[in-house]
């Protein structure tokens, strides 16, 4: 199951929330459904768009041990994310 440490948050150019972290045990990709955790509670969200990190052009596709930044939907506003977890699959 493909999961990310989110490592940092800020306002996406694009509207909405973004956050950068490092894809691990899989690629993250844009539409991809995720859980937003902390270990005892979740948010579904969903990766809006992959956007331009670290001189790479914008994909749809985050591969796994790339430094990635993403725009997230369905974030609870007010929400800390930074430190938290991103799940890819059906459990948190």
């Amino acid at each position: 199951m493909a999961w990310m440490l989110i490592e940092d948050s800020f306002p996406s150019p694009y509207g909405g929330v973004a956050v950068t972290g490092r894809p691990h045990d899989g690629d993250l990709t844009r539409g991809d459904q995720l859980w937003l955790t902390d270990g005892t509670t979740r948010h579904p969200v969903t990766i809006a768009r992959v956007l331009h990190m670290c001189g790479r052009r914008p994909r749809d596709v985050a591969p796994a041990g790339l430094n990635a930044a993403f725009e997230l939907t369905g974030a609870p506003p007010g929400l800390t994310l930074t430190g938290l977890r991103l799940l890819l699959g059906d459990t948190a």
